[in-house]
């Protein structure tokens, strides 16, 4: 590849640097490969579970834990008829539904 300059046309050559005067530099990895990440068991619910969960119990008119905050304090939430709609926490504010 050859660049053209004030002075004239320059060739770019082995071990060619992105800016003047600076290695290029290689992109650092972990030791841990993506793929390793996920050939562990999965420990605990997932986050469909812990949702799919609140849910269930805030459409059977039961205070949850918040799942964002972690309190004994969400509760359901209703619309115009009598079921629940979705819940809020009197702690942090999150709404579900």
């Amino acid at each position: 590849m050859s660049t053209f300059t004030a002075t004239g046309a320059r060739t770019a050559g082995p071990g060619t640097t992105s800016a003047p005067g600076r290695p290029r530099r290689r992109r650092q990895t972990s030791s841990t490969s993506f793929d390793a990440l996920f050939d562990r068991p999965v420990e605990g619910q997932t986050f469909d579970e812990l949702i799919v969960g609140v849910w269930e119990d805030l459409s059977a008119h039961r205070t949850v834990t918040c799942p964002v905050c972690q309190s004994a304090a969400m509760r359901p939430r209703y619309g115009a008829g009598q079921g629940a709609v979705g819940g809020r926490c009197g702690d942090c504010g999150s709404v579900l539904g």
